[in-house]
């Protein structure tokens, strides 16, 4: 009985562990997680609602803790790799480091100073929003690759 309970407990370990691996692969920056939040560095994320971030406000990790989309929002940097490392490019909205000018949806922007937004604005209809290049709105069929910022707009 206590050789079955022993490998019973091995198992669950592994499928904790499995689970963990998978959730960290699928994670990206600027997209909520199912803990409610976006990562958008190691230490920062936005707040979600219905599922689509709110990047009208930074929030930060208290005590040095790591963003993750486990559900424990900040964890212990020793325990657990950031869902979205210093390594990564943040893709949506202001954070420590950002360029003057960031996208935070697909149509929208703001201007930064560090993860402060100073001021936010909208693409006319039918344009995109992109920092890669001389406008910060272009029409779809001249978007090279993927969006940076591919989230609808918060409303």
């Amino acid at each position: 009985m206590q050789h079955n309970t022993r490998q019973i407990s091995i198992l669950l370990l592994i499928i904790a562990a499995a689970t963990l691996l998978v959730q960290q692969s699928v994670a990206k920056c600027g997209v909520c997680g199912d803990n409610g939040i976006a990562c958008i560095s190691e230490t920062e994320f936005y707040i979600c609602f219905n599922g689509e971030p709110d990047t009208s406000t930074v929030q930060e990790c208290p005590d040095g803790g790591t963003c993750t989309s486990l559900l424990a929002k900040c964890i212990n940097a020793a325990n657990t790799e950031p869902d979205c490392s210093s390594d990564a490019n943040p893709t949506c909205g202001c954070y420590f480091g950002s360029t003057m000018f960031v996208c935070t949806s697909r149509t929208t922007f703001a201007q930064c100073n560090g993860n402060e937004t100073i001021v936010s604005g909208t693409c006319p209809t039918g344009m995109y929003c992109t920092t890669q290049g001389g406008e910060i709105c272009i029409e779809e069929c001249k978007i090279e690759g993927e969006l940076e910022c591919d989230i609808a707009a918060s409303t």
